[in-house]
């Protein structure tokens, strides 16, 4: 039986000009990851990453200090299967749809981005909305084509590689919770639920066989709790 460790990026710039940057929080989250799987001795038949920044920085540190631990750890391999789904454009398709039918939702966002509470409120009301094709927006992508694209890029991972390997995946929220769904058979609700409990710098484990794949660990971030610095644990 084989594994793939799918980790979530450290923490991003939320509120700042350019996202897809790990904030100083976030390199330490990844920096604390790596030292953890060198520390446990986990090492990796094939690493892959998305085309994020975030994802890519986040999988660097892991590579940085294995290499200058001298532990063997493979050259990433960049798969556009795991990129994150495109949230901000979701969002400029849907909010003129929302507030349409709700224009007292103007108050709110008046708050952000400085309230992340209200933020996940229509954030997850935005994202509810997508993934029942409940919009009239043309132009972005479809929640169905979104987990086909992840579910296609576990199906060449897992036909690539045979028994007996380990793999990290450094990814995001989006395509993590697919994986959880397909090990899982959720909904489309419950498979937003799942993201939205996703940490930076987390860790979630499918097992995988010619049977199919099975979830071996979820959201796993104890080596963030046992850094003793609550800073490092954040979910955006």
């Amino acid at each position: 039986m084989s594994e793939i460790y799918f980790i979530r990026h450290g923490q991003a710039s939320f509120g700042q000009e350019n996202y897809d940057r790990l904030s100083s929080t976030g390199v330490l989250q990844a920096q604390v990851l790596a030292r953890h799987l060198s520390k446990t001795g986990k090492l990796f038949d094939a690493v892959y990453q998305g085309e994020m920044q975030r994802q890519q920085k986040t999988a660097w540190e892991l590579i940085s200090h294995y290499t200058t631990r001298e532990l063997a750890i493979p050259v990433p391999v960049v798969r556009s299967a795991f990129n994150e789904y495109d949230s901000f454009a979701v969002w400029q398709a849907l909010i003129p749809e929302l507030l349409e039918d709700d224009p007292a939702l103007s108050k709110d966002l008046e708050k952000l981005p400085q309230d992340q509470r209200i933020f996940q409120k229509i954030f997850s009301r935005v994202m509810t909305r997508w993934a029942a094709g409940a919009y009239g927006a043309t132009d972005v992508v479809r929640w169905e084509d979104f987990i086909d694209r992840v579910r296609r890029g576990i199906d060449e991972l897992t036909a690539e590689h045979g028994g007996g390997q380990r793999l990290a995946v450094f990814t995001s929220g989006g395509p993590i919770s697919v994986a959880v769904r397909l090990a899982l058979g959720l909904s489309d609700k419950a498979t937003l639920e799942v993201s939205w409990q996703l940490m930076n710098a987390s860790i979630t484990r499918i097992k995988y066989n010619r049977h199919g794949i099975m979830l071996a660990g979820f959201n796993e971030m104890a080596h963030l709790e046992l850094a003793g610095e609550e800073r490092l644990l954040t979910y955006r």
